[in-house]
């Protein structure tokens, strides 16, 4: 028998419920179905800039977890979603890595949050393997369009958990083929990057 909390709760989520789908009814909806995720426009939204600071939060942070680390997660996330990508700054460029402004963004809070967490050890490190692996995306991708999931963890030695969360911070595409998922850089990057080739080789040679 369910307690009077848990019968306020049920009732309370079934009314808010039923007043949602009868909106969305009354109102009409699109549901032609779309093959392509573009982080780039669903970045800007709130609850997608939460989903991918939660996913960075549970990958890269392991118990026991502290409120201080979601706290700066969460200003990083906002502030390298918010920046558009058609812009560039001068950090990525100096250090010789073209992205985009998102990249960028988050290359120079996660340089500073690393300096200023070097005395909190644990915190440290887990942005420094965020550091690492943002790298990681961007030097991969700086001579190919696209790629699946699999390749991309294979040649930074990854699991694919970690990188997922970068790739939708970083503005990247997401299309669905069949069973398997490619990755596509976003548009504004393609268009500004300078071509180079770089295969899996050279990315291990950097390691």
């Amino acid at each position: 028998m369910n307690s009077p909390q848990q019968t306020s709760a049920v009732d309370a989520a079934t009314s808010q419920i039923d007043f949602i789908i009868a909106a969305v009814i009354e109102r009409g909806y699109d549901d032609k179905r779309e093959e392509v995720d573009d982080y780039g426009v669903l970045i800007s939204s709130f609850e997608f800039r939460k989903l991918v600071t939660f996913q960075l939060y549970e990958s890269y942070f392991r118990p026991k977890r502290h409120e201080f680390e979601l706290q700066l997660l969460s200003s990083l996330v906002d502030a390298a979603a918010s920046n558009p990508t058609a812009a560039f700054l001068s950090g990525a460029v100096a250090g010789g890595i073209v992205g985009n402004a998102a990249y960028d963004v988050l290359k120079q809070l996660l340089a500073h949050l690393i300096r200023k967490l070097k005395s909190i050890k644990r915190a440290c490190s887990s942005f420094q393997e965020i550091e690492k692996n943002a790298d990681g995306v961007i030097e991969f991708f700086q001579g190919r369009d696209q790629a699946g999931m699999d390749e991309l963890c294979k040649a930074l030695d990854v699991e694919p958990d970690r990188i997922e969360p970068l790739l939708r911070l970083l503005r990247f595409s997401c299309r669905r083929k069949g069973k398997r998922r490619v990755w596509t850089v976003p548009q504004t990057w393609r268009l500004k990057r300078p071509r180079r080739a770089w295969g899996l080789v050279n990315l291990r040679k950097k390691q």
